[in-house]
Parts: structure tokens; C-alpha cells; sequence
């Protein structure tokens, strides 16, 4: 049963006022301090739920991601009266970062804001504890993206914590004095342990939970038709030429001297699959003048996109020129498209491209074969729309309905695309439509 937004906004306002004026009764009793603190979380709150329903709406249409965020924004709250000083112990950093990692780093910012905000009113002794703070969140949520990749937590670890030890040391007059009443080591090993703690959740939500969750379906209910929206390419004109059954060689060996066909073991590289003027690209142009420019949208339309989410910009690119390769020949476009990928000895996974770029063969098993298939289905969708029903619907509206039925249908369950990554690719494709493709089609 799908829940009103009017039911659920005012949740995490009233959940994280309620949590603060309990712990802070239990702490020090009912005062002046409680009322103040549980009303500057309320306002608060209120502001960060008013950036939330305004700019991250869809985490509120999900569950499991709402569930995330208040459980991330209620767990720091709990921290800063656990820890006896929290301006020293950050642990309650690790909330606003996670979000940040997960979700969105404004979100993660706007969070990590309040609870500063909070600190400074009800815990801080000191108002250079209070800007050191804020300033590492602030580094934090910048370098989130990179502190949850294997290959530059590191680096991005160790930009943070040198920051915060120079942050230190200017804010305590350049004097690294134990007498000033600042744990120094402890400062650095909470900073150190709120970024460890968070990559080791990232990845574990990357494992067991970082896929694309149902959620209920669109409210306006904008009818797509499916055929339009799974395959493809069967509306788009094209040329009604006839070609010969087998293609011409790849000019290949003129530039390596290899036979394609007659070596065991090797496989083309993109850097000959990528050239526009080798022969399967040129029969295509041949075959169609619309299905080879087709092609080539789709390969540079799937090229960004993967770098949008820093997936493999090649592989994306070379499945986008060549997801529907199988139609220089007779027949069934997907079957006729494997052979050829196998006789001329395409990478593996670009193979499996040709698969999965259309949901009636088989489904995206890794992200770039789902990032060919919405390139693919956003252009002929918005494409057919605008030809036939007299661009009645926006093209952010097809596409926010296109990226809905996926979600609905479990159609990238297997790619291991991320509920971030899905949000960046929708907010991409979006942006390209509105503004470079506004007057292609």
C-alpha cells in the first residue's frame, strides 16, 4: 500500500525533536536546555525535510532508503549524548558521511549542519571546536565518493585527517598544548574510525542491499507503451536496401597483421571496435544511414553516462555502437548480432551487451550492458512519443516514467547498479534531453 507523503513528512522532524529532548531529560533533567535543544531540532529538521521532499523526494517513495536516512540522522543524535565529549569523539559524523555515500553529499552536508548546529548550542565548550568541526564534515561529504572506492579511501583518508591535525593546530594558537583541555589522539582515531566504519558499511550495502528497490508505481500513471520502451529500434525508420548475407573483413590486419577468424584465444580490441571506419560500422551505414547515426548516439550517450557513475566508459561506448550490429543481416537482429560478435572475436562482455540491451532476450547482468539499454530505451522512447503523440508528455517525464518501470519491474535486480548510480543516470539522461538532444529528433 503506497503511504501518503502527508503522512510521512512529518516523521523525521518529530522522531529526531522527541529523541533529543528524551536523551537530553536523561542526561541533565528537565530544563531551560531541554526545551532549547528540542526546539532548534525541530526547526532544524523541518528545514533539512523542506531540501529533502523538495530535491530528494524519491528516498521517500522507498522504504528501505527512507528507513536508511533516519536511522543515519537518529544514530548521530544518539551519539553526541553517548560519547562524554563529542566535540572531541566524532563518532557522530559517521551518519551525515553516510549519507553522503550512499545517497547524496548536499543531503549528507545538510544533516552533518544540524547536528554541528546542535553541538555548538549544547555540548561545545569552545566556538574553534565548533568550525574545526564543521569544516571536516564539510571535507568529508566533499570526498565522499571517494572515501567508499577500494582505490582512494586512502588517499582521500589521508586528506581528511591532515586537515583536521593542521585545523588543530591553528585553532589552538600553533601550540599542540594537552593543557588546553583537547585530546588531540583522540580526535584523530575518532575522525579515523568514523571513515574506516563507513567504507566497511558502503561496501557491505553494496553487497547485501546497493540494488535498485521497487517502489510503488508513478502517480500520474503516464501510459508508456512496452514494445516502445523494450525494444528498441522496431519504430525507427530505416532504409530498405538489401546487403550481402556476410559482412566484409574488419580492416584489421592491415593494421595488426592478424586474422581475426584464424587465431584461437585472441580478441578484437575497442581501439579497432571504436574506429568508425572499420567494415561492421561501415556495412552498418551502408545497411541504414538512421541505424548507423542511431548507433552512434547510443555509443556517446552510453560513453558519458558511464562516466557519469565512473562505470567502463569503453565497453559502454563500443555496446552502444554495436547493440544492434545484427541488422546488416537477415533475421533476428539479437541472434545474427552474436554471431557476428563471435566471428570476429568481440570482447566477452560486449557479447553479453548484445544480450542484454534488450529486455526481451535477457537481462543486464553488469552495469554497462543497463546503462546500453537505457541509453537505448530513453532515445526510442522519447523518439516515438514525440512522433506520434504530439509531444504531449515532457521528455523528463518519459524518461522519469521509463526509469520507473524499470524500477518496478526488477529489470536491473542482476546488474549491480547501485540506487545512487540509478538516481545519477536518471538526473543525466534528464539534463542531456533538456538541453543537447533538445532539437535532434
Amino acid at each position: 500500500m503506497k503511504i501518503s507523503k502527508k503522512i510521512i513528512d512529518p516523521i523525521l522532524p518529530i522522531l529526531s525533536t522527541v529523541l533529543v529532548v528524551l536523551l537530553e531529560f536523561i542526561k541533565n533533567g528537565p530544563g531551560m536546555s531541554m526545551v532549547k535543544l528540542g526546539v532548534l531540532t525541530l526547526l532544524l529538521t523541518i528545514a533539512a525535510g523542506i531540501y529533502l521532499y523538495a530535491f530528494e523526494s524519491s528516498i521517500f517513495n522507498n522504504k528501505y532508503e527512507k528507513f536508511i536516512v533516519l536511522l543515519s540522522y537518529l544514530g548521530s543524535i544518539g551519539l553526541l549524548y553517548v560519547v562524554e565529549r563529542p566535540e572531541t569523539f566524532s563518532f557522530w559524523m559517521l551518519g551525515g558521511l553516510l549519507i553522503s555515500m550512499l545517497f547524496d553529499p548536499k543531503m549528507g552536508l545538510l544533516l552533518h549542519f544540524n547536528l554541528t548546529f546542535l553541538i555548538g548550542i549544547g555540548f561545545a565548550e569552545r566556538m574553534e571546536s565548533v568550525l574545526q568541526l564543521l569544516l571536516i564534515g564539510i571535507i568529508m561529504n566533499m570526498l565522499s565518493k571517494y572515501l567508499k572506492q577500494k582505490s582512494t579511501v586512502i588517499y582521500a583518508a589521508i586528506i581528511i585527517l591532515s586537515t583536521n591535525i593542521t585545523l588543530v593546530f591553528i585553532m589552538n594558537n600553533f601550540v599542540m598544548d594537552t593543557r588546553l583541555g583537547y585530546n588531540y589522539m583522540n580526535s584523530f582515531f575518532s575522525i579515523l574510525t568514523v571513515i574506516v566504519i563507513g567504507f566497511f558499511l558502503c561496501k557491505l550495502y553494496e553487497k547485501f542491499g546497493l540494488k535498485v528497490f521497487k517502489t510503488g508505481k508513478n502517480e500520474d500513471n503516464l501510459k508508456l507503451d512496452e514494445e516502445n520502451l523494450l525494444d528498441d529500434s522496431d519504430n525507427k525508420a530505416e532504409d530498405k536496401e538489401s546487403v550481402e548475407s556476410e559482412p566484409a573483413e574488419l580492416v584489421v590486419q592491415e593494421v595488426t597483421g592478424i586474422d581475426l577468424k584464424a587465431t584461437e584465444g585472441l580478441r578484437t580490441n575497442y581501439d579497432l571496435l571504436l574506429d568508425e571506419n572499420n567494415e561492421l560500422l561501415l556495412q552498418l551505414k551502408e545497411k541504414s544511414a538512421s541505424l548507423y547515426e542511431h548507433a552512434l548516439r547510443i555509443g556517446d550517450l552510453s560513453y558519458r553516462a558511464a562516466r557519469a557513475i565512473q562505470a567502463d566508459e569503453v565497453l559502454a561506448k563500443a555496446g552502444g555502437l554495436y547493440h544492434e550490429i545484427g541488422k546488416i543481416r537477415e533475421g533476428n537482429y539479437i541472434e545474427q548480432g552474436l554471431k557476428i560478435a563471435e566471428e570476429y572475436r568481440f570482447p566477452e562482455k560486449l557479447i553479453s551487451i548484445l544480450k542484454q540491451h534488450n529486455i526481451k532476450y535477457e537481462k543486464p547482468t553488469f552495469v554497462e550492458a543497463a546503462i546500453v539499454m537505457l541509453s537505448d530505451n530513453v532515445v526510442s522512447t522519447i523518439t516515438y512519443i514525440e512522433k506520434t503523440q504530439n509531444d504531449k508528455y515532457s521528455r523528463s517525464k518519459i524518461i522519469e516514467n521509463i526509469f520507473q518501470m524499470r524500477m518496478e519491474k526488477g529489470t536491473f535486480d542482476e546488474s549491480h547498479l547501485s540506487i545512487k548510480d540509478f538516481k545519477v543516470l536518471k538526473e543525466f539522461y534528464q539534463k542531456e534531453f533538456a538541453n543537447k538532444y533538445e532539437n535532434t529528433n
